[in-house]
This record gives C-alpha cells, structure tokens and sequence, in this order.
C-alpha cells in the first residue's frame, strides 16, 4: 500500500521549497522558487528575466545563540547602486528560516530584467561586538532564493509567521537545558533541585579572619554562567562511585589531560586525585577466663585436639588429625598441606598453626620451591598457651630472618625472567604478581616482606635481631596486655600497644617518625636533638618553672604553629596521666634553645622546619617546654597533648577499640576506647577480648577517601565553596570525605595567590547549594 501521509517540511526545512510542493494545487508551474548561486565573494546574479521576482535569504544551518545581520545591495557598483535594509536572523532561527530581502516593483510591469546582488554578513555572539563572516563561511551560512509570481508572493506571506513559531519553539526548548538557560529560565529549573540563586557574595575579612556572606548591592544578583556551574551538580543522574566522583571533578581524560569537569577554571587545567588506598586496621585477641581458670586451659585444649594444624610428622600428631570428624578428603587434604609444609620448615613437634596461615604459610613455601631455592624456614615458636595475644591461638608464629644472601637470592631468583615455568600454577602465580608489584632492595627489606605479603601473610614483624613474626592476620605489632584469668565483678587491666620492630616497647609509628625526622633534620646540617628516657623525661617535667607572659620565646613559638606554657603544674599533671607508649620528649640543640629563648626569628624558622619533619612523619602533636638553663624540651605524640590538642595533624595518628565476645557461657563489660581500658567479667566463662587498632601512616581510613591537590594549585574562596558542595553531593552513605590537606594548603583566602591555613572554625565557613524545598512559588526558596 501506498504512503500517503506527505510530512509537513519534509527532510528539507525550507518552508518555500515545500510550500510550491504542496499549495500550488490546480496551478502547476505558477510559483517558481529557484536557489541563487552565491560566490565566495559575495556576489550573486540573477541572470534571467523573472516574473514578480521576491529574493530572500535563507539561513543554511541552524542558529544557536548568535545573531546573524544580513545587509543586501543591489546592483553594486553599478549606476543602480541601492543598499538595502539588513535582514536579521534572531538567534535560534532554523536552517531553512528566510526572510526577503528585495521585492522589485512590479505593479505595471511583471518581469524584471536580470541583476545581479551584493551580500555581507556579521555574525554576534551574545552581545559581543560582530564578527564578519566572509569567503567559504559566507557560502555555509546563508544562501539566497528567489520566489516567483503572485502565488508564490502569496504563499510566503501567509507562511511568514511559521519562521518566527519554529525559532520560538527552539528558543524554550534550549531554555529548558542547562547549558542554554538565562535569566528566569535559570531560576525555573533552579526551583525544581531547590538551589536558588545567590544575592550575597563569600568575602574574607583580613584582619580578623573571618570568612563570611556579605549581600550584593540590589539589584545586583549571582551571574548566570556561575548560576549554571551550580546548578549542574544537581541536573545530571549520579551514583556516588569512585568513578563517578573521578569525572566529577575531573571530567573525562587521562590523568595526564587537563581538567574538563566541573573545575575546568582551576590554574593550568589542574585534576584532583581521589585516594583510597587505606590503613587496615590491626587486630589483636586475648583470651580471659572470667572466674575458674580452667575456661581456659579446657579451650586451649580442645582448639589444639579440633581446630589447629600440626604439621609435625610424628605419632601423637598424625593421632590427632585422623581423630577429627571430618570428611576423608579433607583429611586427606590436611595430611598433603602438612607435608607441604614440612617441607620449606622446620617444625618442632609441639608447634601448631590456624588452618589460614598454614595455608599462608605454605604458598610461600611452594613459592621458594618453584624458583629452586633449598631454603628452608626455622620456626623458632607457633601456638603457646602462655604466649598472649599473639601466639595462644596459633595466629602467628616467629620464624627465623634470612640471611642477606638468602634475601638476595629469592630476589634474584623472582627477576629472572628467564627461569624454567614450573607445574605449579599457584606458585607461578604468585611469583608474577610480585614481580608486577616490584621488589625492594635487600637493604630495605630484609625480612622479605615481598613474599609474605604476595602469598597471604598480612603481618612481618621483627621481634628481635634473628627473628620475625608472620600472621595472617593485620596486628602490625600490636599485642594486647591482660590477665589470664579475672575474677567475676572484679576488674583488671588491659593494655594494648603498638610496639615497633625488635618490641623495644615504645609505639611504632612514635619511635619510626622521630627516627625518621631525627635522620632529615640532621642530613640538613642541623645539629642532632637528645632522646629523653620515659622516667627522665616525667622528671625533667616535673622541672619546667612557671614562666611571665610577654617573653621573646613566646613569639617564637607561635610563629612556629605551637603553644607556649606558662604555667606547666596543669600541663604536667595530664602529660603524667598519658602512656609511656604514645609519648616521646626530645632535647632540642643548645644553641637552637637558646636562640628560641632569645626570640631570634631565624630560631622560629628551624623551629618551623622541624615541625614540618614532624608533621610529614605523621605524628599528631608537638608540646614545647621552656625548661631552667636556657634549655627546651619537645614532647611528641600520635595522639593530643594537653594546650597542645591535635596541632600536628587533623586527627590522632593511633587509636583502640575494644570488644568483648562471649565463649562457653563468659561474658564481660569494656570501656570501649584508649590505649589502657578495664575489663569487667559479668558471668564465669570465657570471654575473647579483641583490640581493634589503626596506625595513621599517610593512606586513608577505612570507608573513607580523599580528595588531594597538586602542591602548587590553590583554590578561590568561590571553587572551595563549589568543591565543598560537590563532595556533599557525592558523599556515599556511611563514607567519610577527608578534605584536610585542601583546607590546610590549597585555598587561597586574600586572592594573593598564596594558600592560607584555613582555622577550623572557618573551614566549614560555605553556603550550602541545595535547600529543602517547600510548597510555593518558585521564587521563594
């Protein structure tokens, strides 16, 4: 069957072209519409005699927001030279729009000679001065048509009017786009996501600080083009993905590109980096016998007779194992993971191990296997009834350290890519995994994490100069202190520490970043500081006289971020009540002392310096003392110091939970947080008590992730602002957004260009985008 619907403006939109299509009805070949060729140079002729000639212009694409001047002469250059009124293309006129441009008068004689036109053309951009368009864009732009006789004259009047209904019609639909919108357009779709247009304006207040909203002169208002930037947060489907927060702030491209997202105006194209590689928590157990000790040992025993493994090859051990019911092929697949493991160590017949970390344990002996190495592994201690939280539930066992050679050896072995491929798919794995994550040197590994960690030991701890401490398990030092067994309604005491490699009994990251600032400090040709012990520390303390305000230390000090201690009786009295663990105090150099004392700027400056050490380390507070004799003392920790607070970092560097889980019926009460806590039996049993931990090493928290900039990009008080409501809109559900280092060193407050410290009771100092909305007028939000 035929088709006989007939569309309106066919694939052409030119409304005369379709117009003869359509309307000449019974007068075919009445009304002529013939396109004039038009020359680069803008020249035209209409080289036949024509019978009431109307000549338009017509548009050749569509218009967005551009306005296109037309002006038409008539026989240029010529004795007729006549200039004709311009025409005009209102933006957002569509391809195939026309307007007339010349109408002969034909009224006593129809036909008119052949002549010939001159076109010109402008082309403005909202409100901007107009630019010519000339040559081949000319030709692309507009074209000119010719309409012949009464009909065709006729036929384009009564049609006039569809031009200017086509161009509305784009109009209000662009202006229902964001990226079109103007004026109360803006403030329509703005109403509809509850974001309304600003009237004030975020200012800095030098002198005092202060950060604050200060109203617009009326009938001043928020601009549009800044309007929509805001707008476009809310006018776009986003789920809180990584990926998704990524081409928020970035836009599309490489790491490498510039930014093309939502701050694409930051100095040279900069892109933010959103981080999550996290510090995992550390774990550690300790088993308490609330009331009958026996709890315990019964426990003990039954994990040893049920759950652990013994890899020993000997009578009382292969009893045990065929004593458990369980299936014949796990049996079957225990006694092979044994052998396996009798083969890359050396077990004493006592030792036992949690199923995961023989397991563990037995890919990186299959490891060291498939690349030909004979090493094999002693194990100097596995589970220990009496070997506290780390060793009483076979999660960890110590193992003799590898000679440099052997290190060197199984790191040679791995990056020798020209090694025979074993049969053993897992091992080969394994080892092209670590190769892929790259092999320290000897030197900086030489307990050779890099195996550990490829085949599941999540813990390399070295307890002493010949041995180490592997678990499955994240404790990352940590060991927690208590009782074997308390008495019901009684309390006892538990501690939990970080201890640092060789358990020389200070907190890790404590020791680890002073030694770290110690080695920077002095490799700058500063002079080296003195440790202070725990109990000479407390009495040098105990020393710090109480000083008069106005002193020329003071200033120093201050210029150098830290307070300054007049009267140290209060001070010293809560630095007491810290743990030895989480507190260190250095003796600066004498001649730095003494030029801080004396007030000399150059002082505060190397003063600086070492805070920034400190800083960069991650440690979380710094306290001086103005000590008798001309003498200062520096006291660090991971977690606030009283005056001091948290002035190294925004956070504690190191923190504990506790938990306690019930076994056999016990039961027990725990305050829930500190290094030191107290544990409270409620009922006879057995009760687990579990150290939950974290070490702030630089990487984020769990369920957190941050949001950096490159060192030297600073941000308006207007993009902060922006960034700050953008990371509202994406923050998932249960997720921290860590923003510290972009309110510490990326916001420039006085428009110097230089970043300023923002203090915190500035840092939260924006206007919030979307409000709730209510029921009304749109213009009430």
């Amino acid at each position: 069957m035929t088709d006989i619907r007939v569309p309106v403006d066919g694939a052409d939109p030119s409304v005369e072209r379709n117009l003869v299509d359509q309307l000449e009805g019974p007068y075919p070949g009445t009304v002529r519409r013939v396109v004039v060729p038009l020359a680069a140079t803008g020249v035209a002729a209409v080289d036949w005699t024509s019978r009431h000639p109307l000549l338009t212009v017509v548009l050749r694409r569509d218009l967005v927001e551009e306005t296109v001047r037309v002006s038409v002469t008539v026989d240029p250059g010529g004795a007729g030279e006549r200039v004709l009124p311009p025409v005009v293309f209102a933006p957002w006129s569509a391809a195939g729009a026309s307007v007339p441009a010349y109408a002969p008068d034909t009224a006593d004689e129809p036909l008119v000679a052949p002549f010939s036109v001159g076109v010109t053309a402008e082309r403005g951009v909202d409100g901007a001065a107009a630019t010519a368009v000339t040559g081949t864009a000319l030709t692309a732009l507009v074209e000119l048509a010719v309409v012949e006789g009464n009909l065709g004259r006729l036929l384009y009047l009564v049609s006039y009017e569809k031009h200017r209904l086509r161009r509305a019609a784009r109009e209000v639909h662009a202006y229902r786009t964001l990226a079109h919108a103007r004026r109360d357009a803006l403030d329509r779709i703005g109403a509809d996501v509850g974001v309304a247009r600003f009237v004030d304006e975020l200012v800095h207040e030098p002198a005092s600080g202060d950060v604050y909203a200060r109203r617009l002169a009326p009938p001043a208002r928020e601009p549009d083009a800044a309007y929509a930037k805001r707008l476009g947060l809310y006018r776009r489907f986003l789920l809180p993905t990584p990926g998704a927060v990524r081409r928020l702030l970035n836009g599309p491209g490489a790491d490498t590109d510039p930014n093309a997202g939502l701050f694409a105006d930051l100095p040279g194209g900069a892109r933010f980096t959103v981080r999550e590689d996290d510090d995992r928590f550390a774990v550690a157990i300790r088993l308490v016998a609330a009331g009958d000790p026996q709890h315990r040992t019964n426990f003990l025993a039954q994990l040893r007779r049920d759950r652990l493994v013994l890899p020993a090859n000997t009578p009382p051990n292969n009893t045990t194992h065929a004593g458990r019911a369980l299936p014949s092929g796990r049996l079957a697949e225990i006694t092979a993971l044994r052998a396996s493991l009798r083969q890359s160590y050396a077990f004493d017949s006592a030792h036992a191990v949690a199923p995961p970390l023989a397991t563990a344990l037995d890919r990186a002996g299959r490891v060291c296997r498939a690349l030909g190495s004979t090493l094999v592994w002693q194990v100097t201690r596995a589970q220990d009834d009496a070997g506290g939280s780390r060793y009483e539930l076979g999660l960890g066992v110590d193992v003799s350290l590898p000679t440099p050679a052997q290190a060197t050896d199984l790191r040679n072995r791995v990056l020798d890519t020209g090694r025979t491929v074993t049969a053993d798919r897992t091992a080969e794995a394994l080892i092209a995994a670590a190769r892929a994550a790259g092999l320290p040197t000897v030197a900086a590994d030489g307990e050779a994490v890099w195996l550990w960690r490829v085949c599941g030991v999540q813990t390399t701890h070295r307890v002493s100069t010949t041995r180490m401490y592997l678990s499955h398990l994240p404790t990352r030092g940590l060991a927690v202190t208590a009782p074997s067994a308390a008495t019901v309604g009684a309390d006892a005491a538990v501690e939990a520490q970080f201890h640092a490699p060789g358990d020389p009994g200070g907190n890790a990251l404590l020791l680890a970043g002073l030694a770290a600032a110690a080695t920077a400090w002095t490799g700058a040709g500063e002079p080296a500081w003195t440790p202070l012990t725990d109990a000479a520390a407390r009495t040098r303390w105990a020393g710090v006289p109480t000083r008069p305000a106005g002193q020329p230390v003071d200033q120093v000090l201050a210029a150098a971020g830290l307070p300054a201690v007049r009267d140290p009786a209060p001070v010293v009295a809560a630095l007491n009540r810290l743990p030895d663990e989480l507190v260190e105090t250095i003796e600066l150099p004498a001649a730095l002392a003494s030029a801080l004392i004396a007030g000399q700027p150059a002082a505060a400056d190397r003063l600086a310096r070492l805070v920034g050490l400190l800083r960069d380390q991650h440690l979380a507070a710094a306290l001086p003392l103005v000590d008798t004799g001309n003498r200062v003392l520096l006291v660090c920790s991971v977690i606030g110091l009283p005056q001091a607070g948290l002035n190294l970092a925004e956070r504690r560097t190191t923190g504990f939970r506790w938990y306690t889980v019930g076994l056999g019926g016990g039961t027990a009460d725990i305050k829930a947080v500190g290094a030191r806590t107290t544990l409270r039996p409620t009922h006879a049993g057995l009760v687990a008590v579990v150290a939950l931990s974290y070490v702030r090493t630089g990487r984020t928290d769990p369920y957190e992730f941050r949001v950096e900039l490159p060192d030297s990009v600073a941000l308006t008080l207007a993009q902060y602002e922006r960034l700050m409501n953008t990371l509202t809109r994406v923050c998932p559900l249960g997720v921290e957004i860590n923003t510290f280092g972009i309110r510490r060193d990326h916001v420039d407050l006085d428009a110097d260009g230089d970043a300023e410290p923002l203090r915190p009771a500035v840092a939260r100092t924006f206007r919030t985008f979307q409000q709730r909305r209510h029921r009304g007028v749109y213009d009430q939000l």
